[in-house]
């Protein structure tokens, strides 16, 4: 049994793209709504992303870049509180941290397409 979740572990963080895929299809199936569900899947699997990138940059380059991605998920999330400060006076955090978030997601799919084609790219020519 733990091979087996290893396995599905293993497999949605080398290709999180199939789990937001997964993700939004039950969710259409059990509530009809493709604009919820869409959300839902984004929600889910940013984390899948961010880890997933994390890998890409340590197959690549070799660098253990978890630092940096956790001094990007801060500094982003300072500004979006600012902004969102400056626009409405108050701050919702739960407003804030959803599009921190979303952004977040974003920002680390860009980047996982991105380096998916560079590492594909490099490892052929190299």
């Amino acid at each position: 049994m733990y091979e087996i979740t290893a396995i599905i572990i293993a497999t949605f963080v080398t290709v999180p793209i199939l789990g937001l895929y997964i993700i939004y299809l039950l969710f259409v199936k059990t509530t009809k709504n493709k604009q919820l569900s869409f959300k839902v899947a984004v929600d889910s699997t940013a984390l899948l992303f961010i880890i997933s990138v994390y890998y890409l940059f340590l197959e690549i380059w070799n660098i253990q870049a978890g630092w940096f991605f956790a001094l990007f998920v801060l500094l982003s999330a300072v500004f979006f509180t600012f902004f969102h400060w400056k626009k409405h006076e108050d701050i919702d955090m739960r407003k804030v941290l959803k599009g921190v978030w979303r952004f977040q997601f974003v920002v680390f799919s860009t980047l996982y397409i991105v380096l998916l084609i560079y590492g594909l790219i490099f490892r052929i020519y190299t």
